[in-house]
């Protein structure tokens, strides 16, 4: 009968100690992905709402300073019958 060789045996352990390390890696990997990817999804809501809130400011000054516009044009033109 054929023996086996010891060298056999030897590396199928290392072999299955490199797949369950791989296995292991692999599962670590997907966990940081998932949790970047949440974390880039929640940065990616927050620049949305600064846009939001930033496009909502500008045209708010945009309105006050027609409304000033318009009350300076208004001022000007009233006779000078108040002085």
């Amino acid at each position: 009968m054929n023996k086996i060789p010891e060298s056999y045996y030897f590396y199928k352990e290392h072999i299955q100690k490199a797949k369950e390390e791989k296995k292991k890696l692999k599962k670590e990997y997907e966990e940081k992905i998932k949790r970047l990817t949440g974390e880039i999804t929640l940065l990616n809501q927050q620049i949305d709402e600064q846009y939001t809130m930033i496009s909502r400011s500008i045209e708010y000054v945009m309105k006050l300073e027609e409304q000033i516009k318009s009350m300076d044009n208004q001022l000007n033109t009233l006779p000078d019958k108040i002085s």
